[in-house]
């Protein structure tokens, strides 16, 4: 596997003085050559809480940079439509798979299929020894608080789907699906992973997004199987009447786990255990089932995302952190 970019220089640059109170530092001349660096020219200066800086021109920061990626058939141990997801949530702009021998048209149409899973990416060149994939997605310009949004509507119209059908009305044709959810999974992901300008910070509470998303994935699966469950089975009016309180509450819990992660909020994490509680105390008026057991799994999950999405209030100067104690 090789991947096409240049490996980092790392340089040593004294401080000097300049006037009564201001120092500076000079640019390492490589670095302003390769990226056409003009005096005028604005760097972005990001402060990390571990003293570290990074200066970004401003110029490479707007443009897209292109990332390529050259993977050896011959020597891959894995499926090779398994590894397309992986390289598209890590920032891969252009996959290129080569063999010396002839790729299984097989594999070829098993390709097709996995990049019609993810938004942007497409097979571009096909021979006989030689695949190109390539996105076409700029993923600088897609918000995380975007996609996580569409991710939270997304599953709540699978409960709001659920909840209908519970209470014996029709779903839409045009209804959203797992596979809508999947595709803005594999969208944050490579917003969130494949991202080259994050501070520590942000990384850290973007790894807490990654963990959600991946929880509100397998919700999103786990409310495919209720939903199907469902339609199978033949509820009486009392137990249909408890699962549709309870997904009631989930849809405010979604609300919460999501809102919390991206605004940390003390009163909404009571609030999600609050309706953790409730949740699992109207599922207790029913005996176990296939039903109840997989409206307590989206439970389960949510509290767990609960729990990740909590840990941002600790990012945060909350005032009753004691901090550097000995």
């Amino acid at each position: 596997m090789e991947e096409l970019n240049n490996a980092k220089d790392i340089e040593t640059r004294k401080v000097q003085k300049l006037g009564s109170s201001s120092l500076f530092i000079t640019l390492p001349k490589k670095w302003i050559n390769k990226w056409n660096v003009k005096p005028g020219d604005k760097i972005l200066i990001e402060v990390s809480s571990d003293g570290s800086l990074k200066l970004i021109a401003e110029k490479v920061k707007m443009e897209n940079t292109h990332r390529t990626i050259k993977i050896d058939v011959d020597s891959l141990k894995q499926p090779l439509p398994s590894i397309v997801p992986c390289l598209y949530s890590l920032g891969y702009d252009e996959i290129i798979l080569e063999s010396r021998k002839a790729i299984q048209s097989k594999d070829v149409e098993d390709l097709v299929q996995v990049t019609k899973q993810m938004v942007g990416i497409e097979v571009t060149e096909v021979s006989e020894t030689r695949i190109k994939v390539e996105c076409l997605l700029d993923t600088e310009k897609v918000g995380i608080e975007s996609l996580l949004r569409r991710m939270l509507n997304t599953v709540a119209k699978r409960i709001d789907d659920t909840i209908a059908l519970l209470s014996g009305e029709n779903l839409k044709e045009n209804s959203v699906n797992h596979e809508d959810l999947r595709r803005l999974y594999y969208m944050l992901m490579r917003r969130i992973m494949g991202s080259k300008y994050e501070t520590t910070k942000n990384m850290t509470k973007n790894s807490l997004i990654v963990i959600n998303t991946t929880t509100l994935l397998n919700v999103g699966s786990v409310t495919e199987k209720l939903i199907e469950t469902v339609k199978s089975s033949k509820l009486d009016e009392r137990e249909s009447k408890v699962i549709v309180e309870t997904l009631r509450k989930v849809n405010d819990l979604l609300d919460e786990v999501v809102m919390t992660v991206l605004f940390p909020s003390t009163k909404r994490v009571l609030n999600g255990l609050n309706l953790v509680k409730e949740s699992r105390a109207i599922l207790s008026q029913l005996d176990n089932s296939t039903v109840v057991d997989y409206a307590k799994q989206i439970v389960g999950l949510l509290e767990t995302a609960l729990e990740n999405s909590s840990c941002t209030l600790f990012l945060e100067d909350m005032p009753w952190i004691e901090r550097n104690l000995i």
